[in-house]
């Protein structure tokens, strides 16, 4: 291989690394464009065509010029492909592949038959001339696009219209000549090549720089209307919360501020979602002075409602004294934690699901503190529990959800700078562990034990079970069932979440017989804990006790 051999090489080495360049683009773009990967794939088949062309004369005359051809033919419809990709245009297969048959087959037929150059050459450029006109034609929505965008379109006009130029100095080239003889058709085709990569590529950059901006302007439009459509339901839910606590019982108001607390946090959740698409910055943490107590408390009321959903026992373990006060981001620690409460709801049926507190003080105003969840589900495979903090990981189809909560909990304490861990039994259940340095502000402290005054003077037991883990506890006492119309009435209400008329129901006259008030109590009862699915099984119980 001599000097000039080697010189000429440069040229395809250029184009390839052009081509890999590309690719490595089109492969970090999370969204994978494909007009990168089509310009990516044309410039190396470019390359492998030019290389062919040096590497192949004269000895393999034949293999070149079909393998060469082959190949240049290929990177021109991949380009062209890649150019109607990126105008958004539905491809069509039929006219270019018809080009490409029909070039080959004389290609062969001008080598094998009767070996005329002239001719070859001037089917190939005949053939890149057509191929680019019709991804022109295809692709001309470009024109109306961003400037960037006019440019690529453009430049790739003028690109082809090099096309006719390259094939008159092409036909007045001596014979025997391969095109890398510093020729005016070398120089006229390699100046075109490299002019046209360099316009043709920063073109490109800009329109992917311009549509990224575009898309995410849409993106941050958009999430602004659902924002505003979720929102609204939430502020119907909390104007009538409002009224309905002016006449409520003490116990009534205190579910109702539940829920109305649920709906701040609902509404914290969607400006997440605005923040994080403006920003790109989601689960951001923000550090202040928070009251553990009221953690504690929040945490409580929706272990216990989320527990009667699969009949299981929801408990609170305050194992040692814990600061009433300390600074961390309290709406992502509860965020963390209500994902893994709900996991563990969700994974337990007819089970324990239960809340560990405990911490250690460290001194000089800071201490670890632990919440641990413990349940006694299915637990996890110990060949998926390396997997269990991926997104959209779900090993059970039957259960719902959406695979991300044990993931945004991974997030959210990754972002705390803390630990989660988890240990699971297959068969006995699972524990997950979040473990959080802080600091704590003198303040007074919450006692070992302690409990949350919303679960002092109800019990947290299965609804309509006497199940405690594996145990059966004693029954409830029997009672008188109202007339069948009634109980139907009763059903009807809760089958749709009618919390007023089922109130208005309780204080019918048909049931102020003193035989209704065990009746009577028992749908009060469900009536105060939201547990509708508690009041339908009773519009339908039997009477226990006969009249």
């Amino acid at each position: 291989m001599n000097g000039s051999t080697l010189f000429a090489l440069a040229h395809p080495l250029v184009v390839m690394l052009i081509g890999i360049a590309v690719l490595a683009l089109w492969r970090g773009d999370a969204r994978r464009p494909p007009y990168l990967l089509y310009f990516g794939l044309s410039y190396l088949a470019y390359s492998f065509g030019v290389s062919a062309q040096i590497l192949l004369v004269p000895a393999n005359h034949v293999l070149n010029v079909v393998f060469s051809g082959m190949m240049y033919l290929f990177a021109t419809m991949f380009f062209a492909r890649g150019l109607i990709s990126l105008s958004g245009t539905a491809y069509e297969y039929a006219v270019p592949v018809a080009i490409i048959i029909l070039s080959l087959a004389c290609r062969v037929y001008f080598v094998q038959v009767e070996d005329n150059g002239i001719m070859r050459a001037s089917l190939l450029h005949g053939s890149i001339f057509l191929l680019f006109l019709h991804a022109a034609y295809v692709a001309r929505s470009l024109r109306k696009g961003l400037l960037s965008e006019k440019i690529t379109f453009y430049s790739f006009i003028l690109f082809t219209l090099t096309t006719p130029l390259k094939l008159l100095f092409a036909s007045a080239r001596p014979a025997g000549s391969y095109g890398f003889d510093f020729s005016s058709y070398w120089a006229v085709t390699t100046i075109s090549i490299y002019a046209f990569a360099l316009i043709f590529g920063l073109a490109l950059i800009i329109t992917i720089v311009q549509r990224n901006q575009l898309a995410k302007q849409n993106i941050d439009e958009n999430l602004s209307l659902i924002s505003h459509d979720l929102r609204a339901p939430l502020a119907t839910i909390v104007g009538n919360l409002r009224l309905l606590q002016e006449s409520a019982t003490p116990e009534q108001r205190a579910h109702m501020q539940a829920i109305e607390r649920s709906t701040q946090y609902q509404n914290s959740l969607i400006d997440d979602i605005i923040a994080g698409g403006q920003e790109a910055r989601p689960l951001q943490i923000n550090p202040e002075l928070m009251d553990l107590r009221l953690l504690l408390e929040e945490l409580s009321l929706h272990g216990r409602t989320w527990c009667r959903q699969n009949h299981n026992t929801f408990s609170l373990d305050v194992a040692t004294i814990l600061p009433s006060q300390i600074r961390t981001d309290g709406r992502r620690l509860k965020q963390a934690l209500l994902n893994l409460l709900s996991n563990a709801a969700l994974a337990t049926h007819e089970g324990r699901v239960s809340l560990h507190v405990k911490s250690v003080n460290q001194g000089q105003g800071l201490a670890r503190i632990s919440f641990e969840v413990h349940d006694t589900g299915r637990g996890v495979e110990v060949e998926h529990q390396s997997q269990l903090f991926e997104a959209y990981q779900r090993f059970d189809p039957q259960r719902p959800g959406t695979g991300l909560g044990l993931y945004i909990a991974q997030r959210i304490v990754h972002n705390l700078a803390d630990t989660l861990d988890v240990k699971s039994v297959p068969g006995k259940g699972s524990c997950f562990s979040l473990t959080l340095s802080v600091s704590t502000p003198e303040s007074d402290s919450l006692p070992k034990g302690w409990q949350p005054t919303a679960l002092d003077d109800t019990h947290t037991e299965p609804p309509d079970s006497g199940i405690k883990g594996n145990q059966r506890q004693p029954a409830a006492p029997p009672y008188h069932n109202p007339p069948e119309d009634l109980r139907q009435q009763l059903a009807m209400h809760a089958s749709h979440g009618r919390y007023s008329d089922i109130q208005d129901w309780i204080n019918l006259p048909a049931l102020q017989n003193p035989c209704y008030l065990d009746f009577r109590t028992a749908v009060q009862t469900a009536l105060d804990d939201l547990d509708f699915n508690r009041l339908q099984a009773l519009a339908q119980s039997e009477d226990s006790r006969g009249i």
